[in-house]
């Protein structure tokens, strides 16, 4: 596999959905940009990639060096090999195992889909070969550079990936996608975006915008961490406040006040209840919000129940069935009422669909 193939990667995927973020101008293909009608406004792409970052940040140095590697090894070779030579064993970066959520999404071969926060595309060539195009916004270059290599390699020719989203405005027209799917990003909004530390009003605005791209009785996939997931609230440590006790189950002015004697003005993600989540849908104009336990865990789901009580009974009476990422909190999980099942899940997965 050669530099010279890698350097411009053609695909199918329609390149006229792109608009300025900020502006809202209209952007189509000159050269290696993305310009506007009246070339006021463009924006560089790197090797098929568009750059939309409104304050790039890069990683440190290490992560940035590990990144560049294996992005010039995946030119080279097979990409799952680049990952060994650099990663080692990183069963993450494979969907083996985390894939189970995908039965959710009832994508047609019509259908075109935006995947906010692919990564390195751990799910984006099985969403790609269900769909009709695919477009994907990476909040870290490298990554997406990444995963247009690895989808290229898996004979995926209708996606397009881009790097953007840190302000949480999406670089593409009004009703644009049939889909839109978020899997454990949500949590991270905002915590690139320089104007300050309200990440929850950069949440909500990210959730507004994803609406706003979704065509009329399009549908939002969204799994996200649980504020108040039974392994926070027993004092399991919270890797979004630097591994501090309960974390973001405390109240908000105490997490913040313990996070200050830590010298830390922030958290490093924002999670939330069941309800305030759902509440958030409904304020960003989605409708038709349905919820899903994702057990036992939601980064390597086996099951994604329903959240209803009548699902979560039966579920509880398959042989096997597992009810938590913990010892601890499957004892526990067994005695919660079928009916608050929804508060107590280590994730809260989802599924909004906007309003015709």
């Amino acid at each position: 596999m050669s530099n010279e193939v890698s350097e411009n990667i053609e695909t199918s995927a329609s390149k006229d959905v792109y608009q300025c973020p900020r502006t809202g101008a209209s952007l189509s293909v000159q050269g290696d940009s993305l310009v506007s009608d009246d070339g006021s406004v463009s924006y560089e792409m790197k090797r098929g990639v568009p750059f939309f970052l409104n304050d790039y940040v890069p990683e440190p140095d290490k992560i940035k060096d590990q990144l560049e590697q294996v992005n010039e090894l995946a030119r080279e070779k097979h990409w799952k090999e680049a990952v060994k030579d650099v990663y080692g064993d990183w069963d993450y970066i494979f969907p083996d195992g985390r894939d189970e959520w995908l039965k959710l999404l009832e994508i047609d071969s019509d259908d075109d889909v935006l995947e906010i926060g692919p990564g390195m595309g751990q799910f984006s060539p099985l969403i790609s070969k269900r769909c009709n195009t695919l477009h994907g916004l990476e909040v870290v270059p490298e990554q997406a550079e990444f995963a247009t290599e690895r989808c290229r390699q898996e004979g995926c020719t209708n996606m397009q990936f881009a790097s953007g989203g840190d302000d949480c405005l999406l670089p593409y027209k009004d009703n644009s996608f049939d889909w839109v799917v978020l899997n454990l990003v949500f949590e991270w909004c905002a915590m690139r975006n320089d104007q300050g530390t309200d990440f929850a009003s950069g949440q909500r605005t990210m959730l507004s915008e994803m609406n706003r791209v979704l065509k009329p009785g399009g549908k939002l996939y969204l799994l996200t961490k649980n504020r108040y997931a039974l392994r926070l609230m027993t004092g399991k440590h919270d890797e979004h406040c630097y591994g501090m006790k309960f974390g973001n189950s405390l109240p908000r002015p105490i997490m913040n006040f313990l996070l200050r004697r830590k010298g830390k003005s922030h958290p490093r993600g924002m999670l939330h209840s069941h309800n305030a989540l759902k509440g958030m849908f409904k304020d960003a104009g989605f409708e038709s919000v349905e919820s899903f336990w994702a057990t036992p865990e939601m980064r390597f789901p086996t099951d994604c129940v329903p959240n209803n009580p009548a699902a979560i009974r039966a579920a509880r009476k398959r042989p096997g069935f597992v009810q938590g990422e913990f010892k601890s909190t499957r004892m526990m999980m067994r005695w919660i009422p079928a009916g608050l099942v929804k508060h107590f899940t280590p994730g809260l997965q989802m599924i909004a669909q906007k309003r015709g």
